[in-house]
Parts: C-alpha cells; sequence; structure tokens
C-alpha cells in the first residue's frame, strides 16, 4: 500500500492526486490522507516564487502535522506576470511539491493566459481569481469544478488534470531516481 498525505482537501486536487498515484502506482493500493493545511502564503499567490512556496508549505506542513505516509504532497495555484516580447502576459498556473521526507521534487501543471479584465481585477484591484472567475463564467464554485482552466479550454484540460499532469511530472524524480542521480 502506498500512503499520500495531500495538504489540501480541495475535490480536484484530491481527484488528481488519486489518479496520478493510480497512474504510477497501477498494483498498489492508493491511501490518500486529504487535509486542510495552511500553505503560509497570500491568499492569491502571486508570481512563480510565491506559488512555488505555497506549494512547498502544503507538503512539508502535512508532513510536520505528524501524519505518516509514504508521500507528502502540496499543491498550489497562482497568477503570474510574465513580459514576453514587450508584452505584459498574465498567466494562471498550478505549482506541485512533493516529498518522501528525503527526496523533493517541484513541478509545474498549467500554464494558461488570462484574460486582461482577469489581470485588471486580481493585479490592480488585489482580487482573487476565484471570485473573478465566477465573475467571467457566470458559474459558482469554479475552482472546486473544472477550474479556469477547464471553463478556457471547454473542458479539453481540467483543473484536476492539470494537476494530474503537474503530479506525474514531480514525481518523475522518485519513479526515475537513477536519471535523476547521473
Amino acid at each position: 500500500m502506498i500512503t499520500v498525505a495531500l495538504g489540501s482537501a480541495q475535490q480536484p486536487k484530491v481527484e488528481a492526486v488519486r489518479s496520478a498515484f493510480a497512474r504510477i502506482y497501477p498494483d498498489q493500493e492508493i491511501k490518500l490522507i486529504a487535509q486542510k493545511i495552511k500553505s503560509n502564503v497570500g491568499d492569491q499567490p502571486r508570481g512563480v516564487e510565491e506559488t512555488s512556496q505555497g506549494a512547498y508549505n502544503r507538503a512539508h506542513n502535512v508532513l510536520k502535522s505528524g501524519t505518516k505516509a509514504d508521500f507528502y504532497v502540496g499543491i498550489e495555484g497562482g497568477v503570474w506576470l510574465h513580459n514576453f516580447l514587450d508584452k505584459e502576459k498574465f498567466f494562471l498556473i498550478g505549482a506541485i511539491y512533493i516529498t518522501d521526507g528525503e527526496i523533493d521534487s517541484l513541478s509545474y501543471g498549467e500554464a494558461i493566459e488570462l484574460s486582461d479584465y482577469a489581470r485588471e481585477e486580481i493585479i490592480n484591484k488585489k482580487r482573487e481569481l476565484a471570485p473573478v472567475a465566477e465573475e467571467m463564467f457566470a458559474k459558482k464554485n469554479v475552482r472546486g469544478t473544472n477550474g479556469t482552466v477547464g471553463e478556457l479550454t471547454n473542458d479539453f484540460i481540467t483543473r484536476k488534470v492539470a494537476f494530474e499532469n503537474g503530479i506525474l511530472m514531480a514525481m518523475a524524480k522518485f519513479y526515475n531516481k537513477e536519471l535523476y542521480n547521473k
């Protein structure tokens, strides 16, 4: 049995962890312990650094909580302003941090450009993406379902799938240790 402790109880994150670990360990039973854990960053992380720090904090805070597991996972969504070709672009990003207490791994599960309206509301008016997304898509609980990425991609890539891909990439350091030790 593989035990995974997740520093979140949000359904898309829970489903992403469950699905990714089932793919990596198809012959093992996966026991998932999902806990509400603080990220110790702003409610709306801004930039790759703060978003990554939130994922790291969630993974290490669930590890420090005393929960016994084989893997500790932190997932954090954030926004990122990036200057490209002399134009400021605004992205939704997702950071995934996984540790087993010895090996640590960081990856990113999504990066999708957001609208000028979203940038204005989040950066200039200091709002969080969740309520802005609910307004943009005239839908409640976007974060708890397919996510902003799902709405923008017509569900070709949902929040769960974006996080699942990030988990699969972060886990490469564990299932391909020999490649990382060269």
